[in-house]
């Protein structure tokens, strides 16, 4: 099987993609979309109520330019049929389908005014303007081809994976159907929409590769430009929730002038957040930073612990982690797999079921030498030197 095969598989394995647009959408491009943290979050109910706005408001920024976007592809096609074949989506965004309803834009703006938003309290990102110029620039292409894929395979086709979480997040933040009506619209009608659109590219490719090749790229870009945007809310948002935790933080440090509030008993504060739903599965905003810099995949627990950290650390065959030491207590225990850990001067061999210890400042490297994956789960007190002063250190010693 070729690779173009295979990714096109993995692509049609995706939950809720026919596998009609196996050989137009790469697996790819499709992970890096439905699991782009600022989804993840969506799906989670971890973004902040702001970043949702954020989030609304941009895809409004660029939404509102629906109709320019199809009446210039409708205006590059030769055959009247698919003119009108298109027109039947123009006709349920305008809301002139025969039954009555009002126009998506109007759903859309529904939305925001019960989240007590509108288009005009935020400026479009350069991201989001990059994305409008990009689709629009595809449409007013003169080959109708350039169109129908930036609107089909980098728009239309990719709706249910993006207003899904949208929704879902609606949903737990105890919103009803007037926010949520657009989303639920649009998820059951877009991929009707689409393989409209999908069956007139078809046949304007007409097996030609390199025809099919370069509606895959334009798919491909606009797929980018929606990343892209997606990335800029996301930094936003997470520069936010850093300014609100410092503001957090200082509120709740204590010097040696505060040695009177020292209380007589304990109280119970339970956080948001008790639950970190299947941490090997979920993409943690800092994961891929961190599995970068360790050179292994390792998954972040995130829980409002101050004291204890948990990670999730995963060794391929014949893997090592780098050499490194830190000032904070280790302890692991081996999920999966056998091996051995270089303690400082030390070979300390390991199987599934075991646990090991690391001491402070102790040099250290784990090694796999099983045919399968390794799999252990790493408990360290990193979060109380971090929040005693941010004396937690930790040390790198192979390049």
């Amino acid at each position: 099987m070729d690779v173009i095969a295979s990714h096109s598989m993995e692509a049609a394995s995706l939950p809720g993609l026919s596998i009609l647009w196996a050989h137009w959408l790469t697996a790819q491009d499709l992970n890096q979309l439905v699991h782009h943290p600022l989804l993840r979050s969506l799906e989670r109910n971890e973004l902040s109520l702001a970043a949702l706005k954020t989030l609304l408001i941009q895809h409004g920024h660029y939404s509102r330019h629906f109709t320019r976007y199809l009446c210039a592809l409708m205006g590059q096609l030769e055959r009247a049929e698919d003119v009108l074949a298109l027109m039947e989506n123009m006709r349920e965004e305008m809301g002139v389908d025969g039954q009555g309803r009002v126009t998506h834009a109007e759903l859309f703006q529904r939305t925001l005014h019960v989240l007590g938003i509108s288009n005009a309290d935020e400026k479009p990102l350069p991201e989001t303007t990059t994305m409008v110029k990009t689709m629009l620039a595809h449409c007013q292409n003169s080959d109708a081809l350039a169109g129908l894929a930036a609107m089909c395979l980098g728009a239309e086709a990719i709706v249910p994976l993006i207003y899904r979480p949208i929704m879902q997040a609606l949903v737990q933040k105890g919103y009803g159907d007037e926010a949520t009506e657009f989303f639920s619209l649009h998820i059951e009608e877009d991929e009707g929409h689409a393989f409209t659109m999908l069956a007139i590219l078809q046949r304007l490719v007409n097996g030609d590769e390199k025809r099919r090749e370069s509606a895959t790229r334009i798919g491909h870009e606009m797929i980018e430009c929606r990343i892209a945007m997606f990335d800029a809310i996301w930094q936003q948002s997470l520069a936010l929730a850093a300014s609100e935790s410092g503001s957090r933080d200082r509120e709740s440090r204590f010097s040696s002038s505060d040695f009177w509030r020292v209380p007589s008993r304990l109280q119970a504060r339970l956080p948001d957040r008790l639950c970190h739903p299947q941490v090997m599965q979920a993409t943690h905003g800092h994961d891929a930073t961190f599995s970068s810099q360790r050179k292994h995949k390792v998954h972040i627990v995130d829980l409002p612990s101050h004291a204890i950290s948990m990670t999730v650390g995963r060794l391929d065959p014949a893997e090592t982690t780098r050499l490194h030491r830190h000032n904070y207590e280790t302890m692991i225990y081996i999920m999966q797999g056998d091996g051995y850990s270089r303690i400082g001067d030390q070979k300390v061999p390991w199987s599934a079921g075991d646990a090991i210890y690391v001491p402070v400042w102790a040099e250290h490297q784990h090694v796999n030498t099983c045919e399968g994956e390794c799999v252990y789960l790493a408990c360290e007190n990193a979060p109380m030197l971090q929040n005693m002063g941010g004396i937690a250190l930790r040390e790198e010693l192979d390049v």
